[in-house]
C-alpha cells in the first residue's frame, strides 16, 4: 500500500465553504450580555406581597394595578367577610364582660311568678288558637276569615232580616255573649222546610243539626249550610230525658269537631219544647261552668 495515499488533508475549500454552514446549523456559542435590572422569566403572582412591599414603604416601589375578574372579585369579598367576621367574633369576646355588669345577681335576678304564670298562660292559649285553626280549616289559608269569626253589629237593617218569631232574640243573645255555634234538636217530625229559616243565621255563627233519621240528614247536607250528627231516639224515654241525651251528645260532638274553642265557650241550644211539635220553638243560652 502507498503510504503516500493515506496522508489526507482538507483543502482551502472547505474552510472556505462547508465549514461555516456546518457552524451554523450547530450553534454551540454562549454570549452574554449585561442587563441593568433582572427580569425573571415566570411572573410573580403573589399579589399581597405586592401590597405588602407597597405598605411599608419599600424604596422606589410603585402599588400594583390590580385587574379585576371574577375570581379575583370573588375572592375579595370572601376576605372581606372573614374579616369581618373576626372582628364580629372580637367585639362579642369583648362585650361580654361588660355587660356582665348589668345582669341581675342574686334576689334580683329571681322573676315574679305572677309574670312568668301570665307569660305561660299567654304561651298556651296562642297554642290551642293555632291548634283550633288548623283544626277547622274547612277553607284554603289564602281565603279570608269566615264571617262568623268577624263579629257583627245589630243594625236596624239587619233587624228587618230576622222577623221571625224569636229570630231577633237570637240574633241579639249571639251577638251580646259572642256565642259562635248553634245547635238544633231536630225532632222526628220537624220538616226540612222548617231548617230553611235557620239559614239566615249561617254567616254570624256555626249551626250543628241534631238529627234522628239518615234521610233528615242526608238532606240537610245537600243543603251545605248544617253540620249534622245523628242521633237515636228511644220511643221509651220522657222528652225531658231525651232532650237532655240530644244536649249532651251534641256538647260531645262540638267538642270532638273543635267548633268550640274551649269547654267555657258560650253556645245557643235551640230546641222544641213539646214532643210531637214540628217545629223549635225555644232557645237558651248555655255556658259551661
Amino acid at each position: 500500500m502507498n503510504t503516500s495515499e493515506d496522508k489526507r488533508t482538507l483543502g482551502g475549500s472547505f474552510f472556505d465553504v462547508l465549514w461555516p454552514l456546518i457552524l451554523d446549523e450547530n450553534v454551540c456559542r454562549i454570549e452574554t450580555k449585561p442587563d441593568d435590572f433582572f427580569v425573571p422569566r415566570e411572573p410573580f403572582n403573589r399579589l399581597e406581597w405586592h401590597k405588602y412591599l407597597a405598605h411599608v414603604g419599600y424604596p422606589f416601589y410603585m402599588p400594583p394595578h390590580e385587574l379585576r375578574c371574577c375570581k379575583g372579585a370573588q375572592r375579595e369579598e370572601i376576605e372581606n367577610e372573614d374579616a369581618e367576621k373576626a372582628l364580629n367574633q372580637e367585639v362579642e369576646k369583648r362585650k361580654a364582660p361588660i355587660q356582665v355588669d348589668f345582669l341581675r345577681r342574686g334576689s334580683q335576678a329571681i322573676r315574679p311568678i305572677d309574670k312568668v304564670v301570665k307569660e305561660l298562660r299567654m304561651e298556651q292559649e296562642r297554642r290551642q288558637k293555632l291548634a283550633f285553626d288548623f283544626a277547622n280549616r274547612r277553607y284554603p289559608w289564602t281565603m279570608q276569615t269566615p264571617s262568623h269569626e268577624l263579629g257583627f253589629t245589630v243594625t236596624e237593617e239587619l233587624q228587618k232580616c230576622f222577623k221571625g218569631p224569636k229570630e231577633l232574640d237570637i240574633l241579639r243573645a249571639i251577638h251580646d255573649h259572642d256565642c259562635k255555634l248553634m245547635i238544633i234538636d231536630l225532632g222526628t217530625d220537624v220538616d226540612i222546610k222548617d231548617c230553611q229559616r235557620w239559614i239566615k243565621f249561617r254567616p254570624y255563627i256555626q249551626l250543628l243539626a241534631l238529627v234522628r233519621t239518615p234521610r233528615m240528614q242526608r238532606s240537610l247536607q245537600l243543603l251545605n249550610v248544617f253540620h249534622t250528627h245523628l242521633v237515636e231516639e228511644s220511643a221509651d224515654n220522657s222528652w225531658h230525658d231525651e232532650l237532655q241525651c240530644s244536649l249532651r251528645t251534641g256538647f260531645v260532638h262540638a267538642q270532638k269537631s273543635h267548633f268550640l274553642n274551649s269547654c267555657g265557650e258560650p253556645f245557643v241550644f235551640v230546641f222544641s219544647r213539646f214532643r210531637g211539635i214540628c217545629t223549635c220553638d225555644a232557645f237558651k243560652i248555655i255556658r259551661r261552668a
